[in-house]
Formats: C-alpha cells, structure tokens, sequence
C-alpha cells in the first residue's frame, strides 16, 4: 500500500494533537492517586495514634498518665507519617513531636469527648496535613496549568481510654 503525498506527516500531527489530552489525564491519575493514598495514611495515623494512647499504662496518677498518652499519640502518629513528611517536604523530625510544619497532629483528652457516656475520658487525635504547602505531585506549567487539589487533608480517630481515667 503506497503512502500519498497529501497524507505525509498526518499521524505526527495526530498525535500532537491527542497526546496532551492522555497526558492530562494520566498526570490526573496519578495525582489523584497520590492524593487518595495520603489521606489513607493521615487516618491510619490518627487511629494509630488513638490506639497507642488506649494501649498506654504507664504513670503515677491519672493526671500523668493523660500527659504521657498524649505524647505516645503524637510519637505513634508522626512514626506512621514518616513516610509522607518525607515525600512532601524532604526532611522529617524527631517523633513525639505534633507539629512538623507540614503535619500537625493534634490531641485531646476529655470527658466532653464521650458525651452519651457517663464518666468516660476519651481521646481524640486530629491529623492534618498542609498539602498547599507541600503538594506531593507539583503543578503542571506552574500556577497556569493544574488540578483543583484540597488545601489540606484531615483525620481523626476518637478512642474511649477507660472508665477510671
């Protein structure tokens, strides 16, 4: 089959034009994609820190042992964000730390928090994570050209600690 003259150069021209079009969505996917998998971690880290603070014994009084709770929350929180501080601003902090800059990891612990339980203390951990700050994927051409992303990502997980807390 012999090409003609007037069909030369037709499927480049095909193809810059089609080719930005499955770029755009492919560059979607895979922001997207990244944005789903950080809010996964960011709820995993605000349950594990829950759940850290439930397993949590140690200490003299129940004064010392809500201080100490807290601070295991935020160091299991942060270990399970480890990944994400890293991807998203390239260096990472010590744990037990809840504000690294671009996550914050906030703890409560109050009866407030259990108000259909009757003198119950329950803990609450708030995970935030600053994604205009530190977009994983950037923008496409700068500020011209991207994606409506979310500001921030959040998660929180409540865990009642016990009745004599």
């Amino acid at each position: 089959m012999k090409i003609q003259k007037k069909q030369k150069g037709a499927a480049a021209i095909e193809f810059a034009i089609i080719f930005p079009i499955f770029f755009l969505i492919f560059y979607a996917v895979v922001t997207y994609g990244l944005i789903f998998a950080a809010q996964q971690t960011i709820t995993l880290a605000a349950s594990e820190g829950a759940r850290a603070a439930v397993r949590y014994q140690n200490g003299k009084d129940a004064t010392e042992r809500q201080a100490l709770r807290i601070a295991e929350a935020c160091n299991m929180s942060n270990q399970v964000l480890n990944w994400l501080r890293k991807a998203g601003s390239g260096q990472s902090t010590g744990a037990g730390v809840c504000s690294t800059g671009i996550t914050t990891t906030q703890v409560t612990a109050d009866k407030a928090l259990c108000p259909t339980l009757n003198g119950v203390t329950c803990i609450k951990v708030l995970v935030t994570y600053d994604y205009d700050k530190a977009p994983l994927v950037p923008k496409l051409l700068g500020p011209l050209m991207g994606l409506p992303t979310p500001k921030t990502l959040q998660g929180q997980a409540v865990a009642q600690i016990s009745l004599m807390d």
